[in-house]
């Protein structure tokens, strides 16, 4: 009897062993796709959707300053103009898919801008309208082109060039009315019927067209674009010693480093999704510890605190701070490492090319 009870026994713990076995063996895959979800329903979406109400704020904030010509609402046009670009700084990173497909990046912020340019079609036409604009160069319009408008100078020479110029006043109008158009484009893009929000959730495919693939490579893409085109070429660290601060992004409103602080946010915001699930949940899903979380965190960190250390606007600290905007690049070429590497190899993420162009 004792050994037909022994002899149950083990067959018992040998099935328990093998269940085990098998629980090991046939761990549930990480769900990507509700990843996929949550990004876009809690990140991308409400952030595209802000940059389109505050494109409209800034076209209205224009429109009040061109019917009344005071100081006063120049200073509200530009302090809107600040809060705008701010919002785009959000969205840059999910430049991918259909929206840079459509060259949406350069139709709402092509930078640096083309002073000379610009100033050559309000000086060389009779009169400035929606349809002249509409044939010229992104590189002169799009929020690049409202900076230099409002901030080219100080406030009072710049209202006084208003006034005295009809032409000035109608190229800064329909320049605000283009950006608030190609802002409901971007949010009709993700959002319209057949929109590319949910084309972009149930996408299917695999390698480099990978909904995940895109979007990991619109994080990366922004941190080297940060670092190459933002900080190295402006301050002479990238295949050149030679400085130039009028590569710089927003450099008449010594908005810069703003902007990139901006940037760098999105990506914290992104992979550390609070409203669900983000990229540090599926790099712990694989490895089982948050080490390597741990590390994105610190040197995000690390390259908010070097944007922090510079005292003054990049276009001035190239040259007076030149140190600082070293380290910063350095801070932004380790985050670029992290990403390109020991994420991407957990991940098996291919890295695609970046333009390193203007956002």
């Amino acid at each position: 009897m004792k050994n037909i009870y022994k002899a149950l026994l083990l067959i018992c713990l040998l099935a328990l062993s093998c269940n085990s076995d098998n629980d090991q063996e046939e761990e549930v895959a990480f769900n990507v796709m509700q990843l996929l979800e949550d990004v876009t329903n809690y990140q991308i979406l409400p952030s595209v959707v802000h940059f389109n109400t505050e494109s409209n704020t800034l076209n209205t904030s224009i429109k009040n300053y061109l019917n009344t010509l005071t100081e006063a609402n120049l200073s509200l046009a530009k302090d809107q103009w600040k809060i705008t670009a701010k919002a785009y700084a959000n969205i840059y990173a999910f430049n991918i898919g259909d929206v840079r497909d459509q060259f949406m990046h350069l139709a709402v912020y092509n930078w640096p801008t083309l002073p000379s340019a610009l100033e050559n079609v309000i000086n060389d036409n009779d009169a400035i309208t929606e349809e002249l604009l509409a044939t010229k160069s992104p590189q002169i319009k799009t929020l690049s082109a409202l900076e230099y408008l409002l901030f080219n100078t100080d406030i009072t020479t710049i209202n006084t060039q208003f006034i005295n110029d009809i032409k000035r006043q109608d190229y800064l109008k329909y320049t605000a009315l283009d950006l608030k158009s190609q802002s409901e484009r971007l949010v009709g893009i993700w959002n319209s019927p057949g929109n590319y929000a949910s084309a972009f959730i149930d996408n299917n495919e695999s390698g480099i067209r990978d909904s995940f693939n895109r979007l990991y490579n619109g994080l990366y893409n922004l941190i080297d674009t940060g670092k190459v085109t933002k900080i190295g070429k402006p301050a002479g660290l990238e295949n050149s010693q030679i400085t130039n601060p009028e590569l710089t992004q927003a450099y008449f409103s010594s908005l810069s480093l703003t902007i990139l602080k901006e940037n760098i946010n999105s990506v914290k915001n992104v992979y550390f999704n609070s409203e669900g699930l983000g990229i540090d949940d599926y790099v712990y899903h694989i490895i089982k510890n948050n080490d390597l979380n741990q590390a994105v965190e610190n040197k995000i960190e690390d390259v908010q605190n070097a944007i922090d250390a510079i005292p003054v606007p990049l276009f001035d600290a190239i040259n007076s701070h030149p140190d600082l905007v070293a380290h910063l690049h350095t801070e932004l070429d380790a985050l670029g490492i992290l990403f390109s590497v020991d994420v991407r190899s957990i991940l098996s993420i291919i890295i695609t090319s970046t333009d390193n162009d203007g956002d």
